[in-house]
């Protein structure tokens, strides 16, 4: 085992004094790439030398990677130690297989993935008879997942239910953990949930395992949900020998279940805690760290630490306002193959990251046009997306009408009453007869044992794809919105909107505009040209060379990891802030700490950039500069307008000066108006023009469509839904809203 010499000689003041502390409470305020992995296991490997046996300290963090490194460092300096290092999941479930019978479950017990809980939901549903249609398994599956995470019972669950929604997932949720328990079943969720019912209720067990575990580490505590600070705090009573690592300032979990109070408040929970900030950062140029150091102070609730660092200061923060999105994807794929070839940096240490899973798209196209290998983490590259690959499938079967894999995908998509049962039965009556399945279902009222409803929803499904194969040869974008629409497909993801069908709704607009792009580039294509061009690019996608490749991914996904070179891409309003933080000061904060954990992923270059107009979610507008870029300072940036807007709005004859953050002060942008082609501000409009439908312009808000008017004369009022800003209502004769020509 090391000395206390090797285990102290390379480490900081801050960083000593973390590892030295033996009892007691710790908290560990750990900035960005100060070290903090390194103090987790010196101060392990220092606990073993003077306080305790390796059975006797316990370790954990939240992901399996963490903790193999974790594992990996603590066996070089402490060879067969024997430390309990691992997961909260992980931990729950060794506990379980002793404790297992304390909860009704046999030691033996199974862990469904999400897969089997989905399953098991929806058999739940068909339990109690609830359309699926109605309540998506999906969103039922979340609710009960967070309602888990925040140690909520299903009768609880009942008694504070408020809506027709919530009334249902109460019932889901009792008869969901019913089949589970009938099947002797956990899953990820009751891990923890279990883990906590056990040591609440069993205060010899708990006891046990307080003195069994004298030395309790806890990584990335600003992560930790209910359940796991129950935990925490269960096996901290009698000993309190805990120490917890974080930074409320990397705290950007909250929307999964994660509790920044936690570690805001550990000094109260703990009394007479030792706090140590490790503040010295080894990880960026002085240049990255003062641009997110600014950053990060405009929040309230966190812990102040100062981001020092020895490194040199290198070069600006680079921050580019683009024309489009187009723009913008190529200009950051050529400074990837620049840096390459300049050979400062290989294609695996380049990043791209993007505050949603929608904006890959257009990157993924100009790396695969640069030819820059790369890869999608935190999800599937764009055209294997669930949603995308279900719509593409359409357009399959539509362009082929015997692809039997496509039919077989979306035959049931969205929901139409056609089961595993029913579908079993049409493959076979279509193999005895040689005919592919798509032709089969029009003829579904001959097929033997299928019911009356089921026949009638495959051949409604045929009549459909009739309808749809007659547009076979219309434009791409035209087939696609028109694929949308009669099939029901987006109506049944804005159904699901309010958990994870936002995403999927914005993966969809994606796509109309690929396939709009496709259009303009490719006139007189043919929906079966379109469907070509993907597939070739799904096989590049594939591509990997021995350099590495850049790594595409969300905000969310980047965090614990570090590249030499970093771009973070799509810094407008509605993106980054994200439309849904807008009327809470809380998730605005969190927002600021997504794009703060972007920045301090950056290990020597950054580049951040903006559009001037974007195309997002199938609609083009003007795009508003992101708030947070106002707060950033100056003299560290590199702040660059390449958008040629200046000449766009001098030759529209039609100009206003827009608010811009303080690196583009002054700068002067054409509207949206302008751009297409429609009225000055100071011409009047008959407010009787605005009716459902018809495409607006705001000052503030850029390009919406009007959903809906009420009222007549001067008060009537219309309601906008914009993609910057969601639904807005005005009294139309007093808002400063124009009409979009071609709406």
């Amino acid at each position: 085992m090391a000395s206390d010499t090797d285990l102290l000689a390379d480490l900081t003041p801050a960083q000593r004094e973390a590892v030295t502390h033996v009892d007691g409470p710790l908290l560990v305020l750990a900035g960005a790439g100060s070290g903090k992995t390194r103090v987790i296991t010196r101060r392990v490997a220092y606990l073993l030398r003077h306080a305790a046996a390796g059975k006797n300290i316990l370790a954990l963090t939240f992901t399996n990677k963490a903790a193999g490194e974790m594992r990996q460092r603590i066996e070089a300096l402490a060879p067969g130690a024997g430390v309990w290092v691992g997961t909260f999941h992980s931990l729950c479930a060794r506990l379980l297989r002793t404790y297992a019978p304390l909860v009704g479950l046999d030691r033996s017990f199974t862990i469904y993935d999400q897969s089997d809980r989905l399953r098991a939901v929806k058999q739940a549903m068909e339990q109690l008879d609830i359309d699926s249609v109605t309540v998506t398994p999906e969103r039922i599956d979340a609710a009960i997942s967070r309602a888990k995470n925040d140690l909520i019972s299903p009768h609880a669950l009942a008694k504070q239910s408020g809506d027709h929604v919530s009334a249902i997932t109460a019932r889901v949720f009792k008869a969901y953990q019913a089949r589970l328990r009938e099947s002797s079943a956990a899953d990820f969720d009751d891990l923890l949930g279990h883990m906590v019912t056990i040591l609440k209720e069993h205060a010899d067990v708990r006891a046990d395992l307080d003195r069994r575990f004298r030395y309790v580490l806890v990584d990335e505590y600003q992560d930790t949900n209910l359940a796991q600070y129950a935990i925490v705090r269960a096996l901290s009573t009698d000993v309190s020998n805990l120490c917890v690592t974080g930074d409320p300032d990397q705290s950007i979990y909250g929307w999964r279940g994660a509790n920044l109070s936690n570690i805001l408040e550990f000094e109260h929970d703990f009394p007479g805690c030792r706090v140590v900030k490790l503040e010295r950062n080894y990880r960026s140029t002085k240049n990255i760290l003062k641009v997110a150091d600014t950053l990060i102070r405009h929040n309230r609730r966190r812990k102040p630490k100062a981001l020092l660092t020895e490194n040199p200061s290198g070069a600006p923060v680079a921050l580019t306002l683009y024309a489009n999105e187009t723009d913008e994807a190529r200009a950051v794929a050529s400074k990837v193959v620049e840096l390459v070839r300049e050979g400062d940096v290989t294609f695996g240490e380049i990043a791209v990251f993007c505050r949603v899973t929608a904006l890959t798209r257009g990157f993924e196209a100009a790396l695969r046009a640069a030819k820059v290998p790369y890869q999608v983490v935190g999800g599937v590259s764009f055209y294997e997306r669930q949603e995308v690959k279900d719509v593409l499938s359409y357009l399959n079967l539509l362009a082929n009408p015997k692809d039997d894999i496509a039919f077989a995908r979306v035959v049931n998509v969205p929901p139409r009453g056609i089961g595993k049962t029913s579908l079993d039965h049409l493959i076979e009556r279509a193999r005895a007869l040689r005919i592919p399945l798509l032709a089969m279902a029009r003829e579904a009222a001959n097929v033997p044992g299928l019911k009356d409803r089921a026949a009638r929803s495959l051949r409604d499904f045929g009549l459909l794809m009739d309808e749809l194969a007659a547009l076979r040869d219309h434009s791409a974008e035209e087939v696609t919105r028109k694929l949308l629409v009669l099939s029901g497909y987006h109506k049944f993801l804005e159904a699901d909107a309010k958990d994870n069908g936002e995403d999927r709704l914005a993966n969809i607009d994606e796509l109309v505009s690929a396939a709009r792009q496709f259009d303009q580039e490719h006139p007189g294509g043919t929906i079966i040209d379109f469907l070509e061009e993907i597939s070739l690019a799904s096989a590049v996608d594939r591509w990997k060379d021995e350099g590495g490749a850049v790594t595409l991914m969300t905000l969310h996904a980047a965090k614990g990891l570090e590249f030499p070179a970093v771009f973070i891409v799509g810094l407008e309003q509605g993106i980054l802030p994200h439309s849904r933080s807008n009327d809470d000061d809380r998730d605005m904060e969190e927002e600021r700490r997504l794009f703060f954990v972007g920045i301090t992923r950056a290990e020597r270059e950054l580049y951040l950039s903006h559009c001037a107009v974007r195309e997002f979610r199938g609609q083009r507008q003007v795009a508003i500069p992101s708030c947070f870029l106002g707060e950033l300072p100056d003299d560290a940036l590199d702040a660059r307008d390449l958008s040629q807007m200046e000449t766009m709005a001098a030759q529209s004859g039609w100009q206003r000066i827009m608010p811009r953050p303080s690196p583009l002060q002054g700068f002067r942008l054409t509207t949206a108006a302008a751009l297409g082609g429609g009225v000055p501000a100071q011409a009047p409009v008959n407010i009787n023009a605005f009716q459902p439908g018809v495409a607006v312009i705001h000052p503030d808000y850029g390009i919406g469509r009007v959903v809906a008017v009420d009222g007549a004369g001067p008060d009537r009022k219309g309601r906008i839904a914009f993609t910057v800003g969601g639904e807005k209502t005005f009294v139309l004769a007093k808002a400063p809203l124009r009409l979009v020509s071609g709406g």
